[in-house]
C-alpha cells in the first residue's frame, strides 16, 4: 500500500514594533511568545493532523522594527518581503503555510487593513493566527472572531485619540501648557497639579533687549544672535502671539468660548505697543523700505565665502583702484567684475524668467479690547430693555441695532495674527535685476545664493550654489510660488 508523504510546513513569524523604546512589546518578547506557542496545544494538534513533527517545521522570520501598524501592509519592508515569499514560491507543491504574530495589533490597526490580510491569506492558502490564540482563521468562527476583535481594537484607538484631542482642547481653553519645551522667554510652572507657562526672567530680558534693538535699527539676523536662537526660530517667535502671552493653534489665535477674547497663557513679555512696532519693523525689512544704502558693498558680499576659513568676502580695491572681493585673512582675492559677472549670468539663466514676488504682512489688528467693551455695553443695554416701558423700548431697540452693527464691524476687522503673503509685482526677476541694480543683493538672498572662492591654482575658482529646495523653507516656498506663476 502506497503511503502519502507528509506536507512541508512553513511558519511565517511576523514581528513588528512601532517604537524602539516600547519594551512591553519588544521583538524579544514577541519572539519568545512565538516559541512558547509552537509547543502549545493549538499548533501541535494541527501538526498532528498533518503528520508533521515540530522539528520538521521551517520557521521564516520577518521583522518590521520602528514601523507603525497604521501603515498599509505593502508599505512595510519585511511584511512586503513576506507576502512576496508566499506569492512567488520556490517550494514544492505540497506545502502548508501559516502566518503567526504576537497579537492582532501586530498585523494591523484598522479593520479594513486586517480584513485585507485575511483575504490575502485565503487567496494564497495561508492560515493567520496569533500566539494568544484569539485569532485563527482556519474556521468560519475564527474568522468572525478576528473581524470583531479588529473592529473593537479600532474603536478603542479612536476613543483614545478622541480623549487625547479633548484633553488638549481643554488645556488650551484653560490656559494650561500641554506638553513639550516652553517657548523661549518662558518656563513651565506647576500649579494645581497642572502645567502653566511663567516668564523666565533671564530669557525674557534677552528677548526685550533684542526686541528693542530690532525696533530701533536692528535686523532679524542680528537680533537672533543676541538671543542664541536661529534666525528662522527668532522670526517665528516674533510673528507669533507668544511674546504677548497668547498662543495660536493650527494657524489661528486660541480664543475663549466667546470666540473673541484671546486666552492668556502667561504674562506678556513685551507690550502691545512693542508688538506693533515689531510688526512694523518686520514689514519695513521685508519690503526693503528701511534698508541702509549699499553702494559701497559688493553685490555678493553677504553670500560669498573663502574656501579655507569660510569667512565672508569683503569689498576692496586693487592698487590700481579696481574693485575686488577679498578674504579678510588674505587667503584669496578676485576681481569683483569676474565674480559678479559669473553670478549674474547664472542667476539670469536659472531664475530670470520667474515671476517676482514681494512679502506683504497681513493682520496685526487686535480689536479684542474694543469688542469686550461692546459686549459689556450690550449686556447693560439688555438689562435696561428687560425693564423698559413702551416709550423707551423703541429708542433702546434703535441703539441695539447700532451696537450690533458696530460689533459686527469690529469683529470683521479683528485680525490679530500677522501673516506673510506673497504678492506678485508683475515683473520677472530678470526685469527687476536689469531695472533696479540696488535690488540685486535681495534677489540673490531670496534664491539662496552661496559662492565659495577657491585659490587661483584651481581651474574653476568659483563654486556657485543655490538653496533651491534646501533647508530654507521660505526660499523653497517662494520658488515654488514662482514656478507655478512663471
Amino acid at each position: 500500500m502506497k503511503t502519502t508523504a507528509p506536507p512541508q510546513v512553513i511558519l511565517y513569524a511576523y514581528l513588528r514594533l512601532s517604537r524602539e523604546s516600547d519594551g512591553s512589546a519588544s521583538i524579544d518578547t514577541q519572539r519568545a511568545a512565538r516559541i512558547a506557542w509552537m509547543d502549545s496545544g493549538e499548533f501541535t494538534r494541527w501538526l498532528a493532523e498533518l503528520g508533521v513533527t515540530r522539528d520538521q517545521v521551517e520557521v521564516r522570520e520577518f521583522v518590521d522594527s520602528g514601523v507603525s501598524g497604521s501603515k498599509p501592509l505593502e508599505m512595510r519592508k519585511d511584511m512586503k518581503r513576506l507576502m512576496q515569499d508566499v506569492e512567488r514560491p520556490t517550494d514544492g507543491p505540497n506545502v502548508k503555510r501559516m502566518l503567526i504574530a504576537w497579537k492582532l495589533d501586530r498585523y494591523a490597526r484598522s479593520v479594513s487593513e486586517f480584513l485585507r490580510l485575511i483575504a490575502w491569506g485565503e487567496a494564497h492558502g495561508v492560515r493567520v493566527a496569533t500566539t494568544d490564540n484569539t485569532i485563527n482563521t482556519t474556521t468560519a468562527t475564527g474568522r468572525m472572531v478576528a473581524t470583531v476583535l479588529a473592529a473593537l481594537a479600532e474603536w478603542e484607538r479612536e476613543m483614545i485619540r478622541g480623549r487625547i484631542a479633548d484633553g488638549h482642547a481643554t488645556r488650551r481653553t484653560q490656559g494650561r501648557w500641554g506638553s513639550g519645551r516652553p517657548p523661549f522667554g518662558y518656563r513651565i510652572e506647576r500649579r494645581d497639579d497642572a502645567a502653566y507657562l511663567a516668564i523666565d526672567d533671564v530669557q525674557a530680558e534677552i528677548v526685550r533687549a533684542a526686541v528693542q534693538k530690532l525696533i530701533t535699527d536692528g535686523t532679524v539676523a542680528g537680533t537672533a544672535r543676541m538671543t542664541g536662537l536661529s534666525e528662522p526660530q527668532w522670526r517665528r517667535l516674533l510673528k507669533a502671539p507668544t511674546l504677548r502671552g497668547m498662543r495660536a493653534h493650527n494657524g489661528a489665535l486660541i480664543l475663549a468660548e466667546d470666540g473673541v477674547t484671546p486666552i492668556q497663557f502667561a504674562d506678556p513679555i513685551i507690550s502691545a505697543a512693542e508688538a506693533k512696532a515689531v510688526r512694523e519693523r518686520l514689514l519695513k525689512l521685508a519690503t526693503g523700505t528701511d534698508r541702509a544704502p549699499r553702494s559701497e558693498t559688493p553685490m555678493c558680499a553677504e553670500q560669498s565665502r573663502c574656501y579655507k576659513c569660510a569667512g565672508r568676502l569683503n569689498g576692496g580695491k586693487s592698487d590700481k583702484g579696481v574693485p575686488l572681493y577679498r578674504c579678510k585673512k588674505g587667503h584669496v582675492t578676485i576681481y569683483a567684475e569676474t565674480l559678479d559677472g559669473a553670478v549674474t549670468e547664472e542667476f539670469l539663466a536659472r531664475f530670470g524668467g520667474f515671476a517676482e514676488y514681494v512679502v506683504r504682512l497681513e493682520g496685526g489688528n487686535d480689536l479684542s479690547a474694543e469688542m469686550i467693551e461692546a459686549q459689556e455695553q450690550a449686556e447693560r443695554l439688555g438689562q435696561r430693555m428687560a425693564t423698559a416701558g413702551p416709550l423707551m423700548l423703541t429708542s433702546l431697540e434703535s441703539l441695539a441695532e447700532q451696537l450690533e452693527a458696530s460689533y459686527a464691524a469690529l469683529r470683521a476687522a479683528h485680525d490679530p495674527d500677522v501673516r506673510e503673503v506673497l504678492e506678485p509685482t508683475g515683473r520677472t526677476l530678470g526685469a527687476t535685476w536689469e531695472a533696479q541694480p540696488a535690488e540685486r543683493p535681495r534677489l540673490l538672498a531670496d534664491v539662496g545664493l552661496q559662492v565659495t572662492l577657491h585659490p587661483k591654482q584651481r581651474e574653476e575658482r568659483l563654486e556657485i550654489t543655490w538653496a533651491v529646495g534646501g533647508d530654507d523653507q521660505a526660499v523653497a516656498e517662494l520658488l515654488s510660488e514662482m514656478e507655478h506663476s512663471g
